[in-house]
This record gives C-alpha cells, structure tokens and sequence, in this order.
C-alpha cells in the first residue's frame, strides 16, 4: 500500500514505522528540516521537505497514486485543508486527525464530508474509548474495536448469569448483540442456536458499545454494577472517558487542581462530580477515601501519573489506569506494581491502521489463538451479501457476519433483516480452513 503522511510528529512518526515494517511504502512530508533529517536516519521511509497543505508538496509526495493520505500535524485547520487538497488531486483515500472535540461532536455539520475526508480521528478519543472498554469490563480477556461503536470482548460466562444453562435460541440477547464464538474444554467453534451456554465457557460477544453492558450482565460474571471511579486530570482524554462513561453504571469523580478548571468542567459535565483537589499527593488521596474506588485513572504528566498510580496500587485499588506516553517508565511501572498503561500514540496508530486495512481481508487480533479466523474487509460487487436480506444467504460453510460499518463510519451489529451494500467493511468470523470461502463470501479476492 502507498501511504503518505503529512507531518512527522509523535503520530505520524510512530505510523510511519508501523506501517513501514509492515511493508508498505511510506513517504513523509515534513516542514521542519531537523524533524525530516532525524526520520530519514531512523526510518525506511521516503521524506519529502514543504508543508502538506500545498498542492505541489503533495504532488511531489506522489498524491495522484496514493491509496491513502494520512493528515496527522498538530493543527486541525492544516489538516482539514490537506484532507481537501489531497482528495481533489486524486489521492484515493483521505483521514484526518483532529483534535478539537467540537469538529466530532457538532451533529449538525459534517467535517469530514465537507473537507472530503474519508475519517476525522482523534488519539484523545482513541485513548479514551480503549480506557473505557476496559472500565465497562474489567473481567474481559481481549478487547478489540470495530469502526464507531461496536467491541468485541471475551470472558467468561459465570455460574450465576441468567443465560447460564440455556440454549442461545431461548435467550433474548439485547439488540445490537451477537455472541460470535464460544470456546468450551480447549476447542473453539462458531454457535448455533442449540449451542448451550455453560458456566466456564470463554465466550466472544461483538455489541454495540450501549447494550455491552447489559449483553455482558446476562452472560458474565457482573463485575458492571454502579462502579466508583476516580479520574486525576482534566485533558481531553479524561473528558471524552467521562462523557463515555457518564451513565447510571459508573460513579465518577474527577480531580481537577485547577480552581477555574474544575468549576468550568463542574458546569459542562453531567451526572459527573467534578473536585478541586490533587489526589497525587498522599493526604488528599486518604481524605478523599480513594482506596474505595474501583477503579483509579490518572491522565495527568507522566511523572503525575507514576505517582498517583504507584500510590493507587500499593492503596490497594483493583483496577489502576495510568497514561503513559514515554515508553522508558514503563518498567519503573510495573515495578511499582502497575501493569498496565495507555499511550494516546498507540491508540492513534490503531486508528490510523484499521483505516487503512479496511479494504483488504485483515486478520484481527486473534481472540481464539488462532482457531477461529477473524477478519475485517469491504463487500465487493459481487458478493451474494450485497444488496441481500442475511436471512435470505444461505451460507455455507458457516460464517458469522459480526459488525458492519454504515457510511458515515459508524458501526453496528446486523441482524436476520439487515440489508449490506457494496463497499461497506464487515467483520467476518469463520473457520481458518474456510478462508478462501469467506473470501468470495466477500469478494475480497484470491489469497496472496
């Protein structure tokens, strides 16, 4: 795949090399001559010198053949005009990253279409959406996203669970659910509407990111309930975490030290108490009686965040969620008991990369170690899916339809009477032995 990327900061960097050692053709246009000069040193990657705004620079890139442009400079208006230029010079793709939540939130205008566009993304929202995922199910083995909205997480289902002991046919999933796989001794297969649910089996469910919740409280082990969170900092990514939380489940307070801070966000954020307060320093963490929470989060600098969270863990808090953007404390993390972290440049570079993959046939991440096959790809013209009611398809061998993405990016769980069109990306789950029928199922082509 040609890919050019305009503007070798952290994320574009850090995509550049992702996709570089993947294989792809990678050029970088880079303004900043020092910038340009270290990345040319360190990666195998073309570098072209001017600003990605301009129709020459990006002429001289190779714009014309590219199958896609990645605008991923600091300012969002540079990026929204690169977006443009790009698509009017034939660039086959366009995604731009934006970091102003009103250019996502604004439903009465679309960005992305009025700047030709093809996804507006955002490493905060990135960030936040993976951190959630994590808050809404602490149990879950592997939690991987598809397009706008939908999860596919594993765990266990629990001896307690309403749907324990029942046949998927007798149980009244939520809408927007499927359980995509079942694994049970060892052996992982694809259900069926006599399949039995017994407590222990490792089940896969896809669900829109509203009914997880719910979907998971039949099947799991109810680590939902109301949970109390405590969030430290008040960046974008602690705001789009709040806004994506902020629901009856979740208990959440953020600490914010900033006096004007803490009253402007008191204001905007519902359902969400908002303090005054620095919880990285030990008597404000013991006044606040953080050691109860479920879950403490710290969006703050790193060193903030080593501190809170390294004083979290030794509280006793179950659930600690610092972000980590220096890959160097890492071990020093861990060390303090902390195994887990959150870089808004690896959420940012999984965003870029699901874009870019979803018109070929990619393996996702394997949930099943491989044996079940997991993929993402766009319908193709002549697929028997495209144009067809899915209950009228009579697939054979079987394969499960998951998620499907709508136009404007956002996805969803289909079901018996749904209706797919050409070109819109799917997420298939079938047997690795059928990889060539699921690929005609999709017209997505012979295997390379």
């Amino acid at each position: 795949m040609d890919v050019i990327i305009c503007g070798g900061g952290d994320i574009g960097g850090s995509a550049a090399q992702v996709l570089a050692g993947a294989g792809d053709a990678v050029t970088i246009i880079e303004s900043d001559d020092d910038r340009a000069q270290e990345l040319q040193e360190h990666l195998d990657v073309a570098i072209v010198h001017g600003s990605g705004s301009t129709a020459d620079t990006l002429r001289a890139a190779g714009v014309a053949h590219a199958d896609a442009v990645i605008a991923t400079t600091a300012t969002d208006e540079v990026n929204l005009v690169i977006s443009a230029v790009a698509d009017a010079l034939g660039a086959a793709r366009t995604m731009a990253r934006v970091d102003h939540s009103g250019l996502l939130r604004d439903g009465s205008l679309d960005y992305a279409n009025m700047f030709c566009a093809g996804r507006l993304f955002s490493p905060d929202r990135a960030l936040a959406r993976s951190m959630a995922a994590r808050l809404r199910n602490p149990e879950a083995k592997a939690i991987e996203h598809f397009g706008g909205g939908i999860e596919l997480q594993q765990f266990e289902v629990d001896e307690a669970a309403s749907a324990c002991g029942s046949r998927l046919r007798d149980i009244t999933l939520p809408e927007g659910t499927r359980l995509a796989a079942l694994t049970r001794e060892g052996r992982t297969r694809l259900p069926t509407a006599d399949t039995r649910l017994l407590a222990g089996d490792l089940v896969l469910l896809a669900a829109q990111q509203e009914v997880m919740q719910e979907a998971h409280d039949m099947l799991g082990r109810g680590t939902f309930g109301r949970r109390n969170i405590a969030i430290y900092g008040s960046g974008p990514a602690a705001i789009w975490l709040c806004r994506m939380l902020g629901s009856a489940a979740f208990n959440i307070r953020l600490f914010e030290p900033d006096r004007d801070r803490a009253q402007e966000l008191g204001e905007q954020l519902e359902q969400i108490t908002v303090l005054c307060s620095d919880p990285a320093r030990p008597e404000v963490f013991d006044d606040e009686h953080l050691e109860r929470v479920d879950a403490f989060i710290s969006t703050g600098t790193d060193e903030q965040n080593l501190l809170a969270c390294g004083y979290a863990a030794r509280m006793g808090i179950a659930q600690v969620m610092p972000v980590l953007r220096r890959g160097e404390f890492a071990p020093l993390l861990e060390r303090l008991g902390v195994p887990e972290s959150f870089n808004p440049r690896t959420a940012a570079v999984r965003e870029i990369t699901r874009f870019l993959r979803a018109t070929t046939f990619d393996r996702m991440q394997e949930f099943t170690g491989g044996a079940l096959l997991l993929v993402r790809g766009t319908l193709g013209a002549n697929s028997p899916l495209a144009g067809s009611i899915l209950r009228d398809v009579a697939i054979h061998p079987p394969v499960i339809i998951a998620a499907a993405e709508r136009s404007d990016g956002t996805a969803f769980v289909p079901g018996p009477d749904t209706v797919l069109d050409v070109g819109r990306r799917v997420m298939a789950i079938a047997d690795p032995q059928d990889e060539q029928h699921v690929r005609r199922l999709l017209d997505i082509g012979a295997a390379g």
